[in-house]
């Protein structure tokens, strides 16, 4: 297979796939069962295929059913055009071992048109420099080999094309004014991750902001979180725990996305917020 070089996530093509298809299904009015006896698939692997679980759908059990919905033109090539992007192996392939339990919320990220995060602890992924990406899965993951400590160290640097490439994703960060004084891996790196920090901020898909600590109480005191907005899949939620994460497209997404809205009320704007992070780094010794 061929290796992506564009922001294309396999995993998210197929659930797209199988929504398309899901949905032709039913303007159709039939039925699962009904479309299993007139195809020959069985209702389990069409349920698969309409869940985005079917890694081995083909071109012919695609136009099958396009036959059966009267697919026009137009649908038949865009349902074959996500077949063939996702039988397109991810850029994330050689750091399978390394991102375990959090590739389906790579999968995702990867074609997102925005990422909102409240970070109250760490400098956000996508925004790390080696250094300091280094030293906090160093610091979690205390009692592994330093080779798999390496590995997903390389993984974490490797997903950050997807700020910087032709078509970026817009990323919109709200992290905590402790964050920025945490000297994760020692002054030198921390200093180096924070100019790093307003580097990434002045880019035009890139805002970040801090919460200062004066605000005192505020409704992310429970911990952070990452707010996914995907092409026609609507936003997920993806709330971070040990190697991997929960994530959610459920009634919970509005609910924290109402509670990132009060902290991007709550944080400094993006240029003040700029300028407070450059002062930070100018006090480390």
């Amino acid at each position: 297979m061929v290796m992506s070089e564009s922001r294309v996530s396999p995993p998210y093509r197929l659930r797209l796939l199988g929504v398309r298809l899901a949905r032709l299904r039913e303007a159709r009015g039939l039925t699962g069962a009904q479309v299993a006896q007139q195809t020959g698939f069985t209702p389990s692997a069409l349920s698969r295929l309409e869940r985005g679980k079917n890694r081995y759908v083909t071109p012919g059990d695609v136009r099958l059913l396009l036959d059966l919905y009267d697919g026009d033109q137009k649908v038949r090539e865009e349902c074959l055009d996500l077949v063939a992007s996702a039988r397109v192996t991810p850029y994330w392939a050689p750091h399978r071992r390394a991102l375990g339990e959090l590739e389906e919320y790579v999968a995702l990220e990867t074609e997102a048109q925005q990422i909102r995060y409240w970070h109250p602890l760490l400098i956000p992924g996508l925004f790390q420099t080696e250094a300091y990406a280094h030293a906090v899965i160093s610091a979690d993951w205390f009692d592994h080999e330093p080779s798999l400590v390496r590995l997903k160290a390389r993984a974490r640097l490797a997903r950050q094309w997807i700020v910087r490439c032709d078509d970026p994703v817009h990323v919109h960060a709200v992290i905590a004014e402790g964050v920025l004084r945490q000297h994760v891996g020692g002054p030198v790196v921390m200093r180096e991750q924070l100019d790093r920090l307003v580097e990434e901020a002045a880019r035009p898909n890139v805002t970040v902001q801090v919460l200062p600590r004066e605000v005192g109480a505020h409704p992310g005191m429970a911990g952070g979180f990452v707010l996914l907005s995907m092409p026609w899949l609507g936003e997920a939620l993806f709330i971070e725990a040990g190697g991997g994460g929960v994530l959610d497209r459920g009634p919970r997404v509005r609910e924290y996305g109402r509670l990132l809205s009060r902290l991007q009320a709550l944080a400094l704007p993006g240029e003040e917020s700029a300028a407070f992070i450059a002062r930070v780094a100018e006090e480390i010794e």
